[in-house]
């Protein structure tokens, strides 16, 4: 995860994503939510968002699937925070 890009191997081809945020929750786990700018057909920009756990000696990211209501509202609040800084800009 550097220069704000994260780079994932899916069906052995790597593909680039754009890091939109990059938070530790109260518990010191990590999240990232990321994007490759695909827009939906509704007009609205794809997210994903993981929790990760990086090797500090390779330097290696490993994504965690979000599957806890809780931790899918804390990333909900910390988005709508951030998108309402944006609108205020």
């Amino acid at each position: 995860m550097e220069n704000n890009r994260l780079v994932l191997t899916i069906d052995g081809k790597e593909v680039e994503y754009r890091i939109l945020i990059n938070v530790v929750d109260m518990e010191g786990k990590n999240y990232v939510v990321y994007t490759n700018d695909e827009v939906t057909d509704k007009g609205d920009i794809l997210t994903y968002a993981a929790e990760y756990i990086e090797n500090k000696e390779t330097g290696n990211i490993r994504l965690i699937s979000i599957k806890n209501d809780k931790t899918w509202e804390f990333i909900r609040e910390i988005l709508n925070s951030v998108q309402g800084e944006e609108e205020e800009k």
